[in-house]
């Protein structure tokens, strides 16, 4: 493994970077504080800011240990801080890393500890080198194991027992990931991908739709949309692949039977008599009333 310390990573929605002191205030108000988010941390909720600012002071100091990692999850929209992810414990000899993270209530259910945890494996994966990235959570905080799984980590059982947090001695449910089984899974990914869609759909293609639809998408919206036209022309392509030899072309799906008859031409009437009918007649035919003076 090469450390490379606590190095700013960016996603759609986060920026993952060192804390900083000025964190104090917005980290005490916001989650420090809330008994809710630490119920399953080792270090009770803050009782005052002055406590707040004991341990992120702690935290600021160590940034300057490369083998060190603890990153302020930051919402862009506000530059706000409303988390920490960070390692836990590393063993150099196995080449593991373990991961530890937390978030604001209001933040909840929304995927955004999935998207930090995700980026901070892809960061030890691909430029620290680890060989193994695992986490650990109470099973009565359910949702944790869920980011774990949504992340790609694989559950390997449960020690019974065997921890503790603010809730007092707990159960310990691990998942893991490990370089190989990291690489197998891509590689599938990739053929499922490539089997489930011919049509690839580039960037500069859908940013030209957007601006014909006069549409702003966000960069989500955009990948949807992609992936949406590569399925549809694959589904025309299927289409493309019947044999439709002998089948007669039809303008519509199912054909389409006229129920009345036929136009039929014949002898018309003798004029004398049709001519009896009209209100005034001039020069053998209808005369009409004026409709515009």
């Amino acid at each position: 493994m090469e450390h490379l310390g606590t190095k700013q990573i960016v996603t759609p929605r986060l920026s993952l970077r060192q804390f900083r002191m000025e964190d104090a205030p917005k980290m005490y108000e916001d989650w420090a504080s809330d008994e809710e988010v630490t119920r399953y941390l080792m270090w009770a909720a803050h009782r005052s800011l002055e406590e707040t600012e004991g341990l992120l002071k702690s935290w600021v100091d160590g940034y300057g240990d490369k083998a060190k990692y603890l990153w302020c999850i930051e919402w862009k929209e506000t530059e706000e801080p409303i988390g920490s992810i960070g390692v836990t414990k590393i063993i150099e000899q196995a080449q593991l890393v373990e991961l530890g993270y937390f978030i604001s209530r209001r933040y909840w259910h929304q995927g955004i500890a999935t998207e930090a945890v995700q980026a901070v494996m892809d960061f030890f994966f691909d430029q620290v080198g680890v060989n193994r990235v695992e986490s650990r959570h109470d099973p009565r905080n359910a949702y944790s194991g869920k980011v774990m799984e949504a992340c790609g980590m694989r559950y390997e059982g449960t020690r019974i027992e065997a921890d503790y947090n603010n809730s007092g001695i707990c159960d310990e449910a691990l998942y893991g990931l490990t370089r190989k089984q990291r690489r197998e899974s891509q590689a599938g990914q990739e053929e499922k991908g490539a089997k489930a869609s011919r049509n690839v759909i580039s960037d500069e293609t859908i940013e030209y739709v957007g601006i014909l639809a006069k549409l702003e998408l966000s960069p989500k919206e955009r990948e949807r949309a992609k992936r949406d036209m590569g399925e549809m022309l694959d589904y025309i392509g299927k289409l493309n692949e019947l044999d439709t030899a002998g089948v007669e072309p039809m303008s519509h799906v199912f054909p389409i039977t006229n129920v009345f008859r036929e136009d039929v031409v014949e002898h018309g009437g003798d004029r004398e008599d049709m001519l009896k009918n009209a209100p005034e007649v001039k020069d053998g035919c209808y005369l009409v009333p004026k409709t515009v003076e």
